[in-house]
């Protein structure tokens, strides 16, 4: 399980792209990775980001945060 600040950095990421991403909420494991529920709405955010975000942060390009903001919309 990742902490709760690798979950924070990624929306804090997201929030720079688009600030329509909202607020952290709450979050819950799913198969894939886990699922981060923002004042905006459920974003499922996939373990290779997570474990990108902790362990090479630089490693996420602005495609991959392009993609997870498109799966918010």
């Amino acid at each position: 399980m990742y902490s709760s600040y690798v979950i924070y950095e990624l929306l804090i990421r997201l929030q720079a792209l688009d600030p329509a991403v909202g607020e952290y909420v709450s979050f819950k494991k799913i198969n894939a990775g886990i699922s981060v529920q923002t004042t905006t709405g459920p974003l499922e955010i996939p373990n290779t980001l997570l474990d990108l975000q902790f362990n090479n942060p630089a490693g996420i390009t602005d495609t991959d945060l392009a993609e997870l903001l498109s799966s918010l919309r």
